[in-house]
């Protein structure tokens, strides 16, 4: 007799997946697992259009079998739509109140950290006099567009909101668009002036979606276009097909803005801008115009914690962040450590160590600092103070670093502070390079949180550290701060050591230069303490929660 199943579909959302960040690889290791299981359909969701070839090259991870889905969040109602089709909605997006619809809901909490952290005196002043006002006008903007329903932006497309409030918005150079409906659509399509390119090749092509079938088909209606600089032309689609919806694929040359003659950070690789010039009412249109400038924090702020209870089950990443969920939220969670690589940092059997201590973490100075500068401070004052111990040792601080004035700043800083010492600064290495650094380095520095109050300001500590699991799976010796998630980690003496203060950081430091034949030891049982956050170790205890929470009893399900 054959088993039928039917197939679950599962959405994990990730607001910032184009980062490609520690939390990007936590849930797309999520998708990357999901997706493996036969009874289940991953789509991996975000507001911001990413390249998933790229965000598996950058993350090592094989996202083939995941499909990219676009968020724009416009509005509750919106919400609602996008997220009650899936079996199972996983909101992993940090800082994220969205409230979720699915069949089942999952809310990933890295930390608990207070949605305003971040705000500065205009942020308040905006939310306390205008965010009612933003909430009315998405609202009105809801009805009036029958719920932004006609349009569903696939793929391609950076800024989906803007382009859904009738704004203009860059496409990847491949951009795919379905609108619902059989009465035609005007797209408008530009070279804007910031580009790069005198001429622009675009192309547009519609093919209409048979009702039960998502396949395109051949394309019914193509236009062919040079545009030059700041030029903007309209198309009038007109599908010949009497089918519920159609599919419209635009495509153009592209240019990346950081390789001009003038100074850019963005990297981004970037075609036509797209607009949706449908005919619609001018107090319409100056409505959503209007829309396009409220900062999406007014609208998406959380007045109480009351979304969390559209979920079933809260994951958090650490016993650190589940205590303190409990303390500000008074709500349980299931613990999942993050994944992590350890087998590509597994050193190679034999391999000697470098006299490299190394620290490995993002470049800024704001309230999450690595403190860099004072480990370099450290370092320092340990070559003056012990010439003979440290003779040889070198200092690797490696780490990404936005291409932000004060981000800058703080590197520029610590590189005149170390300018006459063994200290070498690796901003924006490679993994692969990174891999290499840390199979080379014999001990490991870490200190996020290092003279901040835990019980004032414990998000300022580090939630869980994949940076040290990653350093004791190529056989470092982890010295690192006794505070946050460290101490799940680490424990003192056994595989690596724990430190209050610097000159605690000192002190443990030169007992491992100093120790001998017991460093070894300490080696080794780092290497074996690690596997228990091991990529094997998530994906089983992953399968376990998400069996749990889905009741997935079907025989060819996980």
């Amino acid at each position: 007799m054959v088993a039928f199943f039917t197939m679950k579909k599962i959405a994990i959302y990730d607001r910032y997946l184009s980062t490609a960040g520690g939390g990007e690889r936590y849930s797309c290791k999520m998708a990357e697992i999901l997706s493996q299981v036969p009874a289940y359909s991953v789509h991996l969701v975000t507001d911001l259009f990413a390249d998933l070839n790229d965000i598996s090259q950058k993350l090592n991870l094989d996202l083939s079998k995941v499909e990219l889905k676009i968020f724009p969040y416009i509005s509750e109602d919106y919400t609602r739509r996008l997220t009650e089709g899936y079996d199972l909605f996983i909101n992993a997006t940090y800082l994220s109140a969205v409230s979720a619809y699915g069949r089942k809901n999952i809310y990933l909490c890295y930390f608990p950290t207070p949605f305003d952290v971040d705000f500065g005196p205009l942020h308040r002043f905006l939310l306390i006099f205008f965010r009612l006002p933003a909430i009315w006008l998405f609202r009105l903007a809801d009805r009036l567009t029958a719920g932004f329903s006609a349009i569903e932006v696939e793929e391609g497309i950076y800024e989906p909101k803007r382009f859904m409030l009738r704004r203009g918005s860059w496409i990847s150079g491949r951009a795919s668009i379905v609108v619902k409906g059989n009465n035609g659509f005007r797209l408008g399509i530009k070279n804007p002036s910031p580009s790069l390119l005198d001429d622009m090749k675009v192309k547009v092509e519609v093919c209409t979606i048979s009702e039960g079938d998502a396949s395109p088909g051949k394309p019914e209606f193509t236009y062919e276009t040079i545009l030059k600089k700041g030029r903007k032309e309209a198309v009038d689609i007109n599908p010949e097909g009497k089918g519920e919806k159609y599919r419209i694929i635009i495509t153009s040359d592209t240019f990346i803005p950081s390789s001009g003659e003038r100074s850019s950070a963005d990297s981004r690789k970037l075609g036509a801008a797209v607009y949706n010039e449908g005919r619609t009412g001018i107090l319409r249109r100056i409505l959503l115009k209007f829309l396009g400038y409220i900062p999406l924090f007014l609208v998406t702020y959380p007045r109480d914690n009351g979304f969390l209870d559209s979920y079933h089950r809260i994951i958090s990443i650490s016993e650190y962040s589940s205590l303190w969920i409990k303390n500000y939220w008074r709500k349980e969670s299931t613990i999942l450590f993050p994944p992590v690589d350890t087998g590509s940092f597994k050193p190679e059997k034999g391999a000697l160590k470098d006299k490299i201590i190394l620290s490995a973490g993002r470049f800024f100075p704001e309230h999450h600092n690595k403190k860099q500068y004072e480990l370099a401070a450290t370092f320092i004052k340990m070559i003056k103070q012990y010439p003979e111990d440290m003779e040889g040792y070198t200092l690797y601080l490696a780490g990404g670093m936005e291409n932000r004035p004060g981000h800058r700043e703080y590197v520029e800083k610590i590189k005149e502070l170390v300018r006459e010492y063994p200290v070498r600064i690796l901003v924006n290495i490679s993994f692969k390079e990174l891999v290499r650094l840390f199979k080379k380095a014999s001990i490991f520095w870490h200190a996020a949180g290092l003279g901040e109050d835990e019980s004032s300001h414990p998000e300022k500590f580090e939630h869980f550290g994949i940076t040290t699991v990653e350093a004791m799976s190529a056989g470092c010796i982890p010295v690192v701060i006794e505070k946050g998630g460290q101490k799940e980690i680490v424990k003192d003496g056994i595989n690596g050591f724990l430190f209050k203060d610097l000159d605690g950081l000192s002190v443990r430091t030169l007992d491992i230069i100093r120790g001998g034949e017991g460093r070894n030891a300490l080696r080794q049982s780092a290497i074996a303490s690690s596997q228990r956050f091991s990529n094997e170790r998530f994906r089983e205890d992953l399968l376990s929660i998400i069996k749990d929470v889905v009741g997935d009893t079907q025989k060819n399900g996980i």
